[in-house]
């Protein structure tokens, strides 16, 4: 009979172990609240996360000819590496703006570990809703169809004498002021488009 009944009750708690989770309400309420976040950015998540070569970061901001009293601005920020070089290179003020929350973590970090924090900042905020007239230098590495879509965007908010500095893709008919291959560490060709800003039309 002791058998039996300790046969009965490590049934019933295996049994319970599986649908307890299932009916424990304040679960179901986090999982749906992470869902719906992990939903939301995702949605937004319009360009994937392929990280600029340091040479050609470099070679951006060089072309860019950041100076002091400059705000850099970094579109899709990634791991921050673009606003950690223009912080930490040319002492200018730059933020970068990602929604991914992994890699807005991870560039936070990397800007407090490089001691950057009075400079540098990653703000949670879609590329597409960003306020652009701050910036004197934007940086990106985006879509063809992303940057398309920006450009009203980046002629209408930027001021005059504003530059664009673009990895890989160009802005449609916009002509570059100056376009320049970057050899990056495995010896392959990367395209840098540069444009500024002449007047409120773009031109």
């Amino acid at each position: 009979m002791a058998k039996l009944r300790w046969f009965l009750l490590t049934g019933l708690f295996a049994v319970l172990a599986i649908v307890w989770p299932a009916l424990d309400p304040a679960r179901d309420g986090r999982h749906a609240v992470s869902h719906a976040q992990e939903k939301d950015w995702e949605s937004k998540k319009i360009v994937p996360f392929v990280p600029t070569p340091q040479e050609v970061v470099d070679r951006m901001l060089e072309l860019a000819q950041v100076k002091k009293g400059d705000v850099v601005y970094d579109l899709g920020s990634g791991d921050g590496r673009i606003v950690i070089t223009a912080a930490r290179k040319f002492g200018v003020r730059a933020v970068g703006f990602e929604i991914d929350p992994d890699l807005i973590k991870e560039s936070r970090e990397n800007i407090k570990k490089a001691g950057l924090e009075h400079l540098a900042e990653i703000r949670e905020q879609d590329i597409l809703t960003v306020d652009l007239s701050p910036a004197t230098v934007l940086t990106m590495y985006l879509l063809p169809s992303v940057n398309l879509q920006l450009r009203p965007k980046v002629q209408k908010e930027l001021r005059a004498g504003a530059r664009v500095v673009s990895h890989a893709f160009d802005m449609g008919d916009w002509k570059a002021e100056r376009v320049e291959q970057v050899k990056d560490p495995a010896g392959f060709s990367r395209t840098v488009y540069l444009w500024r800003i002449r007047d409120r039309a773009g031109r």
